[in-house]
């Protein structure tokens, strides 16, 4: 998904799944606005094809919303949207290495699925993974490391405490200050609109940056940031927050 559709369907998004959100399509122009006319068009065009968005027109007035299908892909693009972190409650699968297989004497393969999957080493050959591994790592443990590997799920760490070396290993620190920086940005642009009742030249610009460090930060966060720093705002609400100002244009 390239980054202009990303931007649009953020701005769109619905956690809740209804189609009640949507903007008038000069909204999407504060959204991409290095688009041509013409490019946004054909852009708009294309997700309304793949059916990620729905347009209408209405009383002379053209507006698009996300469809169902186009949230489910916005969160298999930016896993820390997904619903599941709203119920997390700090559950780790592990996976240790036992003895390599023939087929995958240094155990490469599959490193390099963890990893790419997310999963982070705690120690050499001992993997864990925030809700659970994903149903390709079952299927290839399964398939290819039986005899070789060790899969598990922790309900409590007895003596250590997980959260130090999480916070390390997925950068949390920076997601928090990052996250704290954009929803005081966003608030900050709340204010000012509410008070000018208006969008101005420079708010516009204010605007598309916030869409851009947020996207930027979506595509690393690992989704449970706020359960181990809940005094920050949840994406979700920073993002609803931003997506209001879409409206008033």
């Amino acid at each position: 998904m390239k980054k202009n559709t990303q931007k649009i369907l953020l701005s769109l998004y619905s956690p809740s799944n209804t189609t009640n959100h949507r903007i008038k399509l000069r909204g999407i122009d504060l959204i991409v606005p290095d688009l041509t006319d013409g490019g946004r068009r054909s852009l708009i065009h294309v997700l309304k094809t793949n059916g990620m968005i729905n347009v209408e027109r209405v009383l002379g007035v053209t507006s698009v919303n996300i469809t169902q299908y186009g949230n489910k892909q916005l969160e298999v693009e930016f896993p820390a949207l997904s619903s599941k972190w709203d119920q997390w409650q700090g559950n780790w699968d592990c996976l240790a290495f036992v003895k390599a297989p023939k087929s995958d004497k240094q155990f490469r393969y599959l490193r390099k699925l963890l990893v790419s999957e997310g999963a982070i080493s705690i120690s050499r050959g001992v993997y864990i993974s925030p809700n659970g591994f994903s149903n390709k790592v079952v299927s290839e443990c399964n398939e290819l490391y039986r005899e070789s590997i060790l899969m598990f799920s922790v309900g409590e760490w007895k003596i250590a405490s997980l959260r130090n070396l999480i916070v390390e290993k997925y950068g949390l620190l920076d997601f928090v200050e990052t996250y704290s920086g954009i929803s005081n940005d966003v608030n900050r642009l709340l204010t000012m609109v509410n008070s000018k009742n208006s969008l101005i030249e420079s708010y516009k610009l204010d605007i598309n940056l916030a869409y851009d460090r947020l996207r930027d930060m979506l595509k690393e966060d690992p989704g449970f940031c706020h359960y181990y720093f809940n005094e920050i705002p949840k994406i979700k609400s920073i993002l609803k927050d931003l997506n209001s100002i879409i409206l008033r244009y």
